[in-house]
């Protein structure tokens, strides 16, 4: 662990930056292949798997409290996260019925991001230190 900060936050935000990367690689994607509507409606997605990741740290970092009660909120809270999902869906579907695709692999670019910091992690050597 570096100075500063544990490795943890370094895994939340390596994981934050990834879906940036791959949110923006998205966009550009969808839209020169297939067409702009299609690359905004990725994009409305990749933004609501944005905020879906800020809202899990944030519930994540306040469940860790001694009192229960509080964590039983905070957990309760933690729902809010699959109905902004929810939302964002039902509104895109009914204004971009053809566009299904896009939308969906943007909400899902969280598992991607996920997924890749879970990959560095398997390829890294054990002697390594944290990258900085």
């Amino acid at each position: 662990m570096r100075e500063g900060g544990d490795q943890g936050e370094d895994h939340l935000r390596r994981v934050t930056r990834d879906m940036i990367v791959l949110a923006l690689l998205g966009i550009l994607l969808w839209g020169f292949l297939r067409s702009w509507t299609a690359a905004l409606v990725f994009g409305v997605g990749a933004l609501t798997s944005l905020a879906f990741w800020t809202l899990h740290k944030v519930l994540t970092g306040w469940m860790l409290t001694p009192s229960k009660r509080r964590r039983w909120v905070y957990a309760v809270l933690s729902l809010g996260k699959l109905a902004l999902i929810a939302l964002v869906l039902r509104g895109m579907m009914g204004r971009y019925p053809a566009e299904a695709l896009p939308l969906a692999l943007g909400v899902v670019l969280f598992v991607a991001g996920i997924l890749l910091e879970a990959l560095r992690l398997a390829f890294q050597k054990p002697d390594d230190p944290p990258p900085d």
